[in-house]
């Protein structure tokens, strides 16, 4: 990774149930092509910083002008705070999500919006992640990042805690990254479920 930049935006007022979204923001430069990058994203599981996540289905695929279409759900353990603990029903006791991807070859983009399924009644994120190519061995990744709650010190916990963890799922990015190169050395070709 070459730089990363980031600014947490205030974001205007609603007549929600929910709090205002707060929205995060950065920008990541790898220096590895965009088709190394986008592979990469699909071999992200499992990785020394994702232990938490349990399993990853692909569950729709569909090419349309061009496009590849992906739908996938993640489980992950759930990472709530003891303190909130008893408001979750026994059956969120891990955190469902759905992933949402478009990879355009011929613009060298990839754009993937993960969101929760459940506990939507403690908080909301909704993630978008944009991997566009921009030179030949430089691909640039935007992240904006929505998240609501009912309460607001469960919205500024959740806000506090997804840019902790963001460090690790970079991290967690950059080892798939040199695991790929490696492979590629060695002339072995990676193993997906694309």
């Amino acid at each position: 990774v070459v730089s990363t930049q980031s600014t947490g935006i205030p974001s205007p007022s609603h007549l929600t149930s929910m709090t205002s979204p707060k929205y995060f923001i950065n920008w990541t430069t790898f220096k590895k092509s965009w088709e190394d990058v986008t592979v990469a994203h699909w071999l992200k599981y499992p990785n020394p910083f994702s232990k938490h996540v349990l399993s990853e289905d692909v569950v729709e695929r569909r090419i349309e002008d061009g496009k590849l279409f992906t739908v996938r759900f993640i489980v992950k353990k759930q990472r709530i705070p003891s303190s909130l603990m008893w408001m979750v029903p026994a059956k969120h006791k891990a955190c469902y999500v759905k992933e949402t991807s478009v990879i355009d070859p011929v613009n060298q983009e990839c754009t993937i919006t993960t969101e929760n399924l459940n506990c939507r009644f403690i908080s909301l994120v909704i993630e978008t992640l944009k991997y566009k190519g921009v030179k030949m061995c430089e691909t640039l990744m935007e992240r904006r990042t929505r998240i609501s709650a009912k309460i607001e010190s469960i919205q500024n916990y959740t806000y506090d805690r997804y840019k902790r963890n963001i460090v690790n799922t970079d991290k967690g990015m950059m080892c798939v990254l040199g695991l790929l190169e490696e492979c590629q050395r060695q002339g072995l070709t990676a193993q997906f479920n694309m």
